[in-house]
């Protein structure tokens, strides 16, 4: 990838971020599901599977919000039958993708969940806890808005 384009990726990826509130809310369910997976220890194979359930999920709605951005600037205002149905569409792909990524974190994360409750001896989750916290309040901050020249 050219470095020109590896910019523009990255400027698409943070204007997602800090323009959508679903982005955000699928950042936070990653960051509770990468948090959960360092407490329990998963395997390298689990954590593949994770992350490409995390980033699966994540890329769908970058496409969501492209695919919402481009049928904006096509139709305006107006309310157009077919610009709706590709907006659904869009925001359907991106439920699909979420709720098959919510069944793979559950099979992957739930049995462990049970054992770590009963394990003596292991550390205090209060810490892993509060960065978690710091992690998602940081996740939910209000945007915040550069200007530029002349603004």
């Amino acid at each position: 990838m050219r470095p020109a384009a590896f910019r523009y990726a990255l400027r698409g990826v943070a204007l997602a971020f800090g323009a959508e509130a679903n982005m955000r809310i699928h950042l936070a369910v990653a960051e509770v599901v990468v948090y959960l997976a360092v407490v329990e220890g998963v395997d390298a194979a689990r954590w593949a599977m994770l992350i490409l359930a995390i980033a699966f999920v994540l890329a769908l709605e970058l496409v969501n919000t492209a695919v919402e951005r481009a049928v904006d600037l096509t139709v305006g205002t107006r309310q157009e039958r077919l610009a709706a149905a590709a907006k659904d569409a869009a925001a359907g792909a991106v439920l699909i993708g979420a709720v098959g990524a919510a069944a793979v974190g559950f099979v992957l994360l739930w049995p462990g969940l049970f054992r770590l409750a009963s394990v003596p001896g292991r550390p205090p989750l209060e810490l892993g806890f509060l960065v978690l916290l710091v992690a998602l309040v940081l996740t939910f901050r209000p945007a915040v808005r550069r200007r530029g020249p002349g603004q």
